[in-house]
């Protein structure tokens, strides 16, 4: 066992070539012996997918041993030992042994650490490390130093002068030595997770170039550089290039075959040397660009991917994008989605999940962002949601147009038609998924739908005789061209205001505004919160609408008399309020 230690080397990790490549493994440099270390071992593996001859190659530092004539198949792992009788008795390998006298104390591994190198028959480096154990080597407390624990590397590519780069093994041998759990994977695939991928590009280093010189990569990307013969190291630090975005080196120049890996994750363009032969022209470059995103799901507006064609059909069918809008109605589908959302100047369209809510609840007067692709089905547009995300709530909603006809152009819309009637009271079932209503307005036929998700569906038919029923275009025609069919969807009871029935008092309910007059925000209280509340000015015109709260936010109102109607069920609550 020696006593001396050491100093670390620098990055001095060889590849031979692309088809051969032997690499150091896993180390056992402490095993959990009294007196000599007889069960020392290294690990060598062939990381290429070629058979590599050993014939002539030696272990020349860290200890002492040459290979007789033999070879290591593609991927496959050898075990160097101290000892090969008393490793065979511990672990039942057969292994090459690098000291035939089990109680010789020299010709073994550093337990604190050196370097250990293989050259070929020629003299040259195939690998050579340095081990450590300080940090962020392993060390005592994970068991490395006698506990019983070898260490491994996590990938054949990694750099095993990176003490980050090895971990203690995790898998158990079923055997102890002097009380110690052995781990280890002599001979085979190690135990640890892997760490390195393969480079997106190569630079070869040798004859004073790097070559390619100048590289482009993206963000994120990895160049690995390869010393393929003389003295040369990578340096890109911001000390010697002030311009460069972040620094990178491997460190000074080296004769060794090494490889340096370096993952760029800041774009910009950097410059690097070989400090040896700068002058030379031994300089190269890397550009590194943000990568480009492709937006499966680009920003629309809701005018854009509406239009129709001469047969009723969306321009932008089978389109993928992102939609924003206000959340009119309720949740039409018991599993998934089916609701609509409406812009400022009230284009709307349909929003449709065959069963995925996407963790959304729908409340209207809520802002969302959809994103999907634009379908129809029966000759309404929607969307075909890929996700849903909320963005604000309690938003105020638009008054509705008021119409005395179903047109393409409103589909999706909040509209009103006014002084309706309805033809056939008897329709109205309260029964399956839904059922549709006839109404009038002396000239025209309207068919109304009354959703089962609605709360008008569990309730009588509206008192009264002449109704203005609010609604959101739908339309449902299963023959091209898609220009009939359509129907209006009341989002609630409230939908229909009878303008024969309803008695506007002050005494329905005890409903007060407070502070009146108000600068900023009026709160409706002394009673339950209103399903529906509406805004208008002193010449009678709705100016906004909002759904079951007791705020309005005044701020955005011009000072002067404003007219609130709150509604629940058939009441309605008038209330005066004055705008500073």
């Amino acid at each position: 066992m020696k006593n001396y230690f050491t100093l670390l080397f620098l990055s001095v990790f060889t590849l031979t070539t692309l088809q051969s490549q032997i690499v150091i493994s896993e180390i056992s440099y402490n095993p959990p012996e009294s007196g000599t270390d007889t069960l020392e071992y290294l690990e060598i593996h062939n990381a290429g997918d070629t058979v590599y001859s050993l014939n002539g190659h030696k272990i020349a530092k860290g200890i002492t041993f040459s290979f007789p004539d033999t070879t290591i198949a593609a991927g496959a792992y050898i075990i160097v030992a101290k000892n090969t009788n008393s490793f065979l008795n511990a672990y039942g390998l057969q292994v090459f042994g690098w000291s035939a006298d089990p109680l010789s104390t020299s010709n073994a591994l550093n337990n604190t650490g050196e370097l250990v190198e293989l050259v070929d028959d020629n003299g040259v480096v195939k690998f050579a490390f340095t081990y450590a154990k300080i940090l962020p080597w392993p060390g005592f407390t994970e068991g490395t130093d006698g506990g019983g624990r070898s260490i491994e590397i996590c990938h054949p590519l990694a750099d095993p002068n990176n003490g980050e780069n090895w971990k203690v093994s995790q898998n158990d041998l079923g055997f102890q030595i002097n009380g110690r759990q052995i781990f280890g994977t002599p001979g085979s695939a190690n135990s640890i997770a892997s760490c390195t991928q393969e480079p997106d590009i190569i630079v070869e280093v040798s004859s004073n170039v790097f070559t390619p010189k100048d590289i482009t990569i993206e963000v994120g990307q990895t160049v690995r550089w390869i010393n393929k013969g003389g003295e040369h190291n990578v340096n890109g630090s911001t000390s010697v290039f002030p311009g460069n975005p972040e620094s990178f080196t491997n460190g000074p120049t080296s004769s060794s075959l090494w490889t340096y890996d370096y993952t760029f994750t800041i774009a910009g363009v950097y410059n690097y040397r070989c400090d040896l032969h700068f002058g030379l022209g031994m300089v190269g470059t890397v550009t590194v660009q943000s990568p480009v995103v492709i937006d499966l799901f680009p920003a629309r507006n809701i005018p854009d991917v509406t239009k129709v064609n001469a047969d009723g059909v969306p321009d932008s069918i089978n389109v993928s994008c992102t939609l924003k809008g206000i959340v009119y109605g309720v949740n039409l589908r018991p599993a998934g989605l089916q609701f609509t959302i409406i812009d400022a100047n009230n284009n709307g369209i349909g929003a449709f999940s065959n069963s995925s809510n996407y963790e959304y609840v729908v409340k209207e007067g809520d802002e969302v962002e959809i994103k999907g692709t634009i379908a129809q089905f029966n000759g309404f547009t929607q969307m075909t949601l890929n996700g849903v995300k909320k963005l604000s709530e309690n938003n105020p909603l638009l008054s509705p147009k008021i119409v005395t006809d179903f047109v393409e152009d409103d589909e999706s819309s909040l509209i009103t038609l006014k002084n309706l009637t309805f033809v056939n009271p008897g329709d109205w079932t309260g029964a399956g998924s839904g059922f549709n209503m006839t109404m009038t307005d002396g000239s025209k036929s309207f068919t109304i739908r009354i959703d089962n998700d609605i709360d008008a569906f569990s309730q009588p038919i509206p008192s009264g005789t002449l109704f203005n029923v609010t609604g959101l275009l739908g339309q449902f025609d299963a023959n091209s061209p898609y220009m009939e069919g359509y129907q209006l969807l009341p989002r609630y009871l409230l939908d229909f205001e009878s303008v024969s029935g309803v008695i506007e008092t002050n005494h329905l309910y005890n409903l007060t505004a407070t502070p009146n007059p108000v600068c900023h925000t009026l709160y409706l209280i002394n009673g339950e919160v209103p399903q529906k509340i509406t805004i208008y000015n002193d010449n009678g015109q709705a100016l906004h609408s909002y759904a079951n709260t007791n705020e309005i936010d005044m701020t955005g109102f011009n000072p002067g008399l404003f007219i609130i109607k709150a509604y629940n069920q058939h009441l309605v609550k008038i209330i005066k309020v004055i705008k500073l």
